[in-house]
């Protein structure tokens, strides 16, 4: 397909289903979300999966733990992450299931192709295997105490005969691409970390698992006594989505895909991906951004230490989007951040309280009870009018400057900061006083109209981040609910606004909730 409108693919990982919704999952979600809303305001046509990867030795044990079917299990994992994000409303085109049919299909096509190129050979193995990472580790990859430093967790030995990908004959073009594609990997220390990575020797990749020991996975095409390894399957959801192998490939979408990950799965997607792809002569990923992790109390989060949140909890008690604006204003991208409620709290009340809503119920409050209809012309603007107005270009391009850079708070910062300058506006033209005096009643059209303006351009700015505030500020003004959907020409300059009856109230004050006694 040749267009005119520029195309983005954008996907979360599939998450594991041996844990439900929490945090961590929903900050790449959420991301993946804004990334979609964001773009497809600038005039592009937005592509977004997520999904469930639901195959591997964890779920077979979990389900059999809790004495269930492994596809019994599975669903029902597989139907929270959807349900939670249809709660939360995330805007995914696409959920993909490992389980599906189609997907079995395309990965033992892959696993045919390859083997028939010779890219995959049987022997005999001997190694340290991580139940927790589902794979043979080297003793390069464990920490000082000869643990599996994401699952503080010693491998056990295991010696069995497997099939093996000869990922170790794409070392020189891993860093090659690498080298060549600055973008490939971001931020730029995560490039760094993969390309010393690979100056050690690359080995090559077990991607296969004897029935005897595991046999909820996906058969291998030519040796029914094995399942296929869950990464090499799980990885491939990516470039099946858009219709591979088949004629109606969407080889257009694939090469415009930007893969959003925690860092915990960078080597499985910059290392594994990216060989198995050009093995199989695709393209490798455009870009593939790296987030650090949420902790809590500067842990990281897990299940068996409690300390998991759920996002839908947070939302139900806290009030629809702020998680959203609270993740990506207190994360650097890239690097850790804690969770703390008593951070999420204030900055609930001192960016969205006390910023943005209070700024448009004062506003409205205002124009509404003194006006109903606000009307005026350009030529009556002062110069202090305009330049509050100006402000709207140098933050719409910083706001951009954010997205592209992975900059994240630096967007949330500069929006934050013209909300500031605006209430700084009204407390200088004192609206309350013009209101006051029937020779000031046109100055008070223009100044409720340069803040209504002003307020009309917030909530289109922040719409991808906040789209429940910007639907509630549209409909406030008066606009159609999907007013902000696009904006890809510039913000829109009105000169008459015909509110609705009520004051929106975009976000209540919320306190800290008191310590739980016994």
């Amino acid at each position: 397909m040749s267009s005119q409108i520029h195309r983005s693919y954008v996907t979360t990982p599939l998450y594991y289903v041996n844990a439900r919704p929490h945090l961590g999952h929903s900050y790449t979600t959420i991301l993946a979300d804004v990334f979609k809303r964001h773009r497809s305001q600038r005039g592009e046509k937005v592509t977004f999966l997520s999904g469930t990867d639901e195959h591997g030795e964890k779920i077979e044990q979990m389900a059999k733990s809790q004495g269930k079917d492994c596809l019994e299990f599975a669903n029902e994992i597989a139907q929270d992450f959807l349900c939670t994000w249809e709660k939360m409303g995330i805007s995914f085109d696409i959920f993909y299931r490992t389980t599906d049919s189609n997907h079995a299909l395309a990965v033992q096509h892959a696993l045919q192709t390859l083997k028939d190129r010779g890219e995959i050979v049987f022997r005999e193995y001997e190694g340290k295997y991580c139940v927790g990472c589902e794979r043979f580790l080297n003793d390069s990859e464990l920490n000082d105490q000869g643990f599996c430093p994401d699952h503080l967790k010693k491998p056990e030995p295991r010696k069995e005969a497997n099939y093996f990908f000869l990922m170790s004959k794409y070392q020189n073009a891993l860093i090659e691409h690498m080298e060549k594609n600055p973008q490939s990997i971001r931020p730029e220390h995560y490039r760094q970390e993969m390309l010393s990575f690979l100056k050690q020797p690359l080995t090559d990749l077990c991607i296969s698992r004897p029935k005897e020991r595991l046999k909820w996975g996906i058969e291998l095409p030519f040796d029914s006594k094995f399942v296929t390894y869950v990464w090499f399957d799980a990885l491939l959801n990516y470039l099946v989505a858009t219709g591979w192998p088949g004629k109606n490939w969407d080889k257009e979408l694939w090469e415009s895909v930007n893969h959003l990950i925690a860092k915990d799965i960078l080597k499985a997607h910059s290392i594994y991906w990216t060989s198995m792809l050009l093995a199989l002569g695709v393209k490798p990923a455009k870009e593939l951004h790296v987030s650090g992790y949420w902790l809590v109390d500067g842990t990281k989060m897990s299940k068996s230490l409690g300390n998991v949140i759920r996002p839908i909890e947070v939302e139900e008690k806290f009030g629809r989007d702020t998680l959203r604006f609270y993740l990506l204003r207190e994360m650097s991208y890239g690097l850790d951040s804690t969770f703390t409620l008593e951070g999420y709290i204030n900055c609930i009340n001192a960016y969205l309280a006390n910023g943005i809503g209070n700024f448009v119920s004062r506003v409205y409050t205002i124009a509404k009870k003194n006006l109903g209809t606000v009307s005026f012309k350009e030529n009556e603007l002062t110069e202090t009018d305009r330049n509050l107005l100006s402000l709207r270009t140098k933050t719409r391009d910083a706001w951009d400057a954010g997205f592209t850079e992975l900059k994240y708070q630096n967007a949330i910062k500069a929006w934050s900061e013209l909300v500031t300058s605006c209430d700084l506006y009204v407390n200088e033209m004192k609206p309350w006083a013009l209101a006051k005096d029937p020779s000031q009643t046109q100055r008070l059209h223009v100044v409720m109209g340069v803040c209504l303006r002003m307020i009309q351009s917030l909530g289109a700015l922040i719409a991808p981040v906040l789209p429940n505030t910007a639907k509630a500020i549209a409909i406030a003004l008066n606009l159609e609910e999907r007013a902000f959907e696009q904006i890809k020409n510039g913000f829109e300059d009105r000169t008459y606004f015909t509110l609705t009856e009520d004051v929106p109230r975009l976000f209540p004050r919320v306190q800290i909730p008191a310590p739980e006694t016994d």
